[in-house]
């Protein structure tokens, strides 16, 4: 039997705009060029804008004198340091802050869960309590909560309520 070959023609793939390889490329690069015309629009406005006003930018202020105190600082701070100082000594203290959160809020996480699995009646029950009172609840809203319930209600630092050992409560 003889063989015959049929030529098979390729269907026409239309135009280039129905790909969606090169649609997606096309619309890729269309974004990323608006994104930075639209960033250079800005950016030169601001300069301009800047310019005209006579307003000097950039990070030059961080040496000037700040003129203020910070209460607690970790490392030597007074009002006569300067506002990189200042940033310094903002940034210190909020790692500080966030560290002893972490390590609190570990132990208190701890106790509780401890605490659950007591076999003391009262314990398990008082732990148990407060994970389903607490759970889900966001932390600013306990933050409010603590302030505007508890801290705002107390009186003010001339009004003060002596307690033992030297101690007020304000």
């Amino acid at each position: 039997m003889a063989s015959q070959e049929v030529l098979r023609e390729e269907p026409s793939r239309g135009s280039f705009i129905n790909d969606p390889k090169i649609r997606g490329i096309f619309f890729q690069v269309l974004v990323v060029v608006l994104l930075v015309a639209g960033v250079w629009w800005i950016a030169h406005n601001v300069i301009d804008n800047l310019t005209r006003l006579r307003i000097a930018s950039g990070f030059g202020f961080l040496k000037g004198r700040a003129g203020f105190d910070i209460s607690e600082s970790a490392i030597a701070y007074s009002s006569d340091s300067t506002y990189g100082r200042a940033i310094l000594v903002g940034l210190i203290n909020t790692l500080i802050v966030a560290i002893v959160g972490i390590i609190t809020a570990t132990i208190i996480g701890f106790v509780i869960g401890i605490g659950r699995l007591s076999q003391n009646w009262l314990i398990r029950k008082i732990c148990t309590v407060y994970v389903e009172v607490f759970r889900n609840i966001p932390p600013l809203l306990v933050i409010f909560f603590w302030y505007s319930g508890v801290l705002a209600v107390l009186p003010a630092p001339r009004d003060s309520i002596g307690l033992p050992f030297g101690s007020f409560l304000n």
